[in-house]
């Protein structure tokens, strides 16, 4: 009985998402005859695809009860190596899997820092992000690099039948993952440490073993979505991805994700979050919004997502009571 009622909250929530969506839609393609052209949808997807690729790794992080702001941090040290290397000789292949390779290490750490040493995921990821900025900013020393190879650039700005590479990567990405989640073991195993850590210690499962999975996982991604984001734009500048994790994390809550209590959220619905962030970005700016307040409308959507979130689990909680 409990299970299906937990289903049907699922759904239930995922269907609200989709309402809004819809309503997004039907709103904004009255306020304005650009909207609905295909051409704009897929720039919303692929406006979202970097955080959104960051937002699947933050997904599985909250889900275990933890949280990453360092996915940031990781997305400008790898991009910046990826770019410099590139430029200096290195096939872009092998850049690449440099990248991907730092995104390993600062995941490791990441996970080794909570699960073993005991640090709490926010002090430990956050000194992390610090650590990798500062990298970034010592290598670089505040130089853009730009002018990448032309295979590298198809990886992020290339097309399939017109579709947009960084549309097609967020797609398959998040297909993956959502299946990876919910019909694997260590899928489930992900929600039931977040849930549950003490009972899956007693069961045998290895908490500390899908903690560092899930951290190394989310750094691979982060380096990703920098690969993405530097090949679609040509260039790697010294700002880059600021205020990452907050997008990514903000993303997850909107879908259900819950910060406060572990094993509660789905891919889709992170997915469904990413898509009705871009849809209030995009809308901002086809009525020619200032940027100032797009800023300000940003921080409403985060503290709106993190109120309802919190809500959601002050129900559950006197529930249970």
């Amino acid at each position: 009985m409990d299970r299906l009622k937990k289903i049907y909250y699922n759904f239930a929530e995922q269907m609200v998402l989709i309402v809004i969506i819809i309503l997004f839609a039907v709103v904004m393609s009255i306020a304005s005859p650009y909207f609905l052209k295909i051409s704009n949808l897929i720039n919303i997807v692929q406006y979202v695809s970097v955080y959104g690729i960051a937002a699947i790794g933050m997904t599985m992080i909250i889900l275990t009860g933890g949280i990453n702001l360092s996915v940031g941090g990781t997305l400008a040290l790898s991009a910046w190596v990826t770019a410099y290397a590139m430029l200096n000789g290195v096939p872009w292949q092998v850049a690449i899997i440099i990248s991907l390779c730092i995104g390993i290490v600062v995941g490791l750490i990441n996970g080794l820092a909570v699960s073993v040493i005991g640090i709490p995921p926010l002090i430990a990821t956050l000194a992390l992000e610090q650590m990798s900025r500062g990298l970034q900013l010592v290598f670089s020393k505040g130089k853009p690099l730009y002018g990448f190879p032309d295979g590298f650039l198809n990886v992020g700005a290339g097309k399939i039948s017109g579709i947009p590479m960084s549309v097609i990567w967020t797609i398959i990405l998040f297909v993956s993952f959502g299946f990876f989640l919910s019909k694997t073991r260590l899928g489930r195993n992900i929600y039931a440490v977040g849930g549950n850590p003490i009972a899956t210690r007693i069961a045998g499962i290895n908490n500390r073993k899908v903690i560092c999975f899930v951290y190394i996982i989310t750094g691979v991604l982060a380096s990703f979505a920098g690969l993405i984001l530097i090949a679609r734009m040509d260039s790697a500048p010294t700002a880059i991805a600021s205020g990452l994790e907050m997008q990514a994390i903000t993303a997850c809550v909107i879908g259900g994700t819950s910060v406060t209590f572990g094993g509660k959220g789905k891919m889709f619905g992170t997915f469904l979050g990413i898509i009705i962030m871009g849809l209030i970005q995009n809308s901002l700016d086809l009525l020619n919004v200032s940027a100032y307040y797009q800023q300000f409308v940003q921080g409403v959507v985060i503290f709106a997502a993190v109120s309802l979130d919190a809500i959601r689990n002050n129900r559950a909680t006197s529930g249970r009571r």
